[in-house]
């Protein structure tokens, strides 16, 4: 029983830690938005589920430490309802898991460009991704237009600038990069980075598609096999038999010794 109880209480906390995970996902993506990143509804609304379903499984982890702690069969029996409501959610929605295509679609990217049409803040993300990965525009510079971003640009001492960069002719009308902080236009040609963000980004995006299915297999797995032991537990624990009360007429204290003996020698 002390085995199964510690059972209990180490899948308890695990559950508990994934929806910490969950809550702090939803405050960490929330922290992003600023007046110039709005999100959509639908991203909004996935922030709410996450943070509100995070915190609804710590408090529901919180129930089920206290139920196998106390061996309370109420807490373990409340627990045990919403483990199985919510295991028989995952295994439905795990068969079209196996059908999830972690290719990316590309026209996801492709509605970003031509990227000199983009809103601000999407072209300050590509420039930021620009200069930290060393790639230009979603599929080429070409993307730019004819506002190619100084953080396209190769710098001078760029090690195999040969191979990793290439010159392009900047058109005659290159203000854009100028006016926003990038670098005055420089001679007739200027050399780039050869390699577009498009795949860097879609792989980060194909590599959070397959986190995403295994966090969801992993919380499948530990809310089937927490609900098994919850129960068996429950199963358990014994209650208490109530003691059987005494008649009125009898006297609830045993004879004394001394009245025993005289019973037995007269």
């Amino acid at each position: 029983m002390a085995c199964l109880k510690r059972l209990c209480i180490t899948f308890s906390v695990i559950y508990g830690i994934l929806g910490v995970f969950f809550l702090f996902s939803g405050i960490i993506v929330s922290s992003y938005k600023t007046e110039e990143l709005q999100f959509d509804s639908e991203t909004n609304f996935g922030i709410t589920i996450c943070c509100v379903f995070g915190s609804f499984m710590i408090l529901l982890a919180l129930l089920g430490s206290f139920g196998a702690y106390k061996e309370k069969k109420w807490a373990l029996g409340v627990y045990n309802v919403f483990l199985v409501l919510q295991a028989v959610g995952c295994f439905k929605v795990l068969p079209s898991l196996s059908s999830v295509q972690t290719e990316v679609n590309t026209g996801v990217l492709n509605d970003f460009t031509p990227l000199n049409q983009a809103k601000g803040h999407i072209q300050k993300a590509v420039n930021k991704m620009q200069t930290v990965a060393e790639c230009c525009g979603i599929w080429g510079y070409e993307d730019w237009g004819d506002s190619i971003p100084q953080s396209c640009h190769c710098p001078p001492d760029y090690e195999n600038k040969a191979s990793k960069c290439h010159h392009v002719k900047p058109p005659s009308k290159d203000t854009w990069s100028w006016q926003r902080g990038y670098g005055k236009p420089e001679g007739p040609k200027v050399e780039v980075y050869k390699q577009p963000c498009g795949p860097i980004i879609l792989n980060y995006m194909e590599m959070g598609i397959k986190y995403g299915v295994g966090l969801f297999i992993t919380i499948t797995l530990v809310v089937t096999i927490s609900a098994m032991l919850h129960l068996l537990m429950c199963c358990h624990i014994k209650e208490p038999t109530p003691s059987s009360p005494v008649a009125s007429g009898e006297d609830p204290k045993p004879p004394a010794y001394t009245v025993l003996y005289k019973g037995q020698g007269s």
